[in-house]
């Protein structure tokens, strides 16, 4: 269990489900086995690349990354694969789906480039809530620009979830004072959605991870609960499950 955690797979598959709840609310379907696959691979080897860099420059930082440093070839071979299958499974993907999907790779080299840099580096959970978020949603507001909208509170939430990561590394009044912030306009932005739509279903998944987080941000904060934090990026089970016992 410790080491399926310490790749982060409970990240792929929150990532996963977020991408079906977007699809089902902003297009009326399912995504389909190639864009799944593609977004869990992709997330995926994100992930495991991003420890690898980080213990390249960085002291190692807690259990995760010291797994990674210490099953360094394994990770590797994992990475190379996934590299090899995402470039397979390119060629079959749409053309404007595939230009939405180089352009957020530009995007995250360049953001990359500039924190290594030392720019922009008090703002990385930013950026890398709205890379992720955009990623999540790609196929969706490719085909649906105005999906953009339901991607503001996912775009919160992942702010709101990195920052709690954040004060679980070490107590900061700076990422303290940001998650309050969050919390405030997300609370905004899910009462414009039920406000708009006028289901309650719709807001539900957000609205529990938001919960999840902030009772977690809220009570004894320890290492431990990262997991947690992760686990409350399943919440779209919920509508996902509505849908099949309401059909």
């Amino acid at each position: 269990m410790p080491f399926i955690k310490n790749l982060s797979l409970e990240v792929v598959i929150g990532a996963v489900l977020y991408q079906y709840f977007l699809f089902d609310i902003c297009l009326h379907a399912s995504p389909s086995f190639l864009e799944v696959s593609i977004l869990a691979l992709v997330v995926w080897f994100v992930y495991l690349l991003d420890r690898q860099i980080d213990n390249l420059f960085q002291p190692i930082q807690d259990v995760r990354h010291q797994m990674h440093a210490d099953y360094r070839r394994l990770i590797w071979i994992i990475i190379a694969t996934l590299g090899f299958l995402i470039s397979c499974l390119l060629p079959f993907l749409k053309i404007e789906i595939l230009f939405a999907g180089f352009l957020l790779a530009f995007l995250l080299l360049a953001y990359g480039f500039a924190w290594h840099k030392g720019i922009l580096r008090s703002e990385k959970e930013l950026f890398t809530a709205i890379l992720y978020s955009l990623g999540v949603g790609l196929v969706v507001w490719v085909r649906e620009p105005s999906a953009v909208f339901f991607l503001l509170p996912l775009i919160g939430l992942a702010y709101q979830n990195l920052c709690f990561f954040n004060l679980i590394e070490e107590e900061s009044s700076f990422y303290r004072d940001r998650l309050k912030k969050t919390e405030w306009i997300l609370i905004g932005l899910l009462s414009g959605i039920y406000a708009g739509t006028k289901d309650l279903f719709i807001v539900l998944p957000f609205l529990v991870t938001f919960g999840l987080t902030f009772l977690l941000s809220r009570s004894t904060i320890s290492e431990r609960k990262r997991f947690w934090g992760e686990l409350a990026f399943w919440s779209p089970l919920i509508y996902l499950f509505h849908g099949i016992f309401s059909a």
